[in-house]
């Protein structure tokens, strides 16, 4: 009889991060492609006040991919968390069907308004899963700082940066109900999607600033264990 072969928890470790990559990589792609069909339409029939919400659906993409690749090499392990990915999931349906609105300004507020609640949702189940999984991170002084670094980050997130785009939203979507001509006459909702894109275009900075200082923790991480094996 041959010898039983057993899984370790790297390769356990490995499988959820690849099919993490796998899931960022599909549900991104569908919403890039959405973006794409509906913004050739803008393009083609020359309406420029639709443009600003391209611009803004493709820096959307660009923030959800760069935040879920962010989270993927800093605390995704085994064991695999379904509720997280279910939650994955219904943010990029919402994110899709938004970018299906592209030239509906009222559509297109309401499901913006159902992205950021449903992401303030997977935002604050991720944190929970941060502090679960603490123990694994308080091996070496490097992988404590890593920890430290990625808690603060997603502490920040659930409790100071999606709230107020939340409230605002739902300020935008109330107004719609009770007197739509007050965001949707005159042009005026420019205004309230230009605030979307500049918004997000700040928050594509802390991204690149906050990777920039994760990279360098996880190097850290990476060369302290070589060191222990040497």
């Amino acid at each position: 009889m041959g010898k039983r072969s057993t899984v370790t928890r790297q390769q356990l470790d490995g499988t959820v991060v690849d099919i993490e990559f796998l899931l960022i990589a599909v549900i991104q792609g569908l919403a890039l492609t959405t973006l794409a069909v509906e913004s050739e339409k803008v393009i083609g029939e020359g309406e420029w006040i639709y443009w600003p919400y391209m611009v803004t659906g493709f820096v959307l993409i660009i923030n959800f991919w760069s935040l879920a690749i962010v989270h993927s090499i800093s605390f995704i392990t085994w064991p695999f968390d379904l509720v997280h990915t279910l939650l994955y999931l219904l943010v990029a349906f919402i994110e899709v069907a938004a970018f299906a609105e592209i030239t509906q300004p009222g559509k297109w507020f309401v499901f913006t308004f159902a992205f950021f609640l449903v992401s303030w949702f997977l935002y604050a189940w991720d944190l929970r899963m941060i502090r679960e999984r603490r123990s694994d991170f308080l091996d070496s002084d490097a992988r404590t700082r890593l920890y430290e670094d990625i808690y603060r980050q997603q502490f920040a997130a659930v409790r100071f940066l999606l709230p107020p785009a939340i409230l605002f939203h739902a300020a935008v979507v109330v107004t719609l109900w009770l007197a739509p001509g007050v965001v949707l006459g005159g042009e005026r909702h420019l205004f309230v999607v230009g605030a979307q894109l500049v918004s997000g275009l700040i928050f594509l900075g802390v991204i690149i600033a906050g990777y920039g200082r994760r990279q360098r923790l996880i190097t850290d991480c990476i060369e302290d264990e070589a060191a222990e094996r040497q």
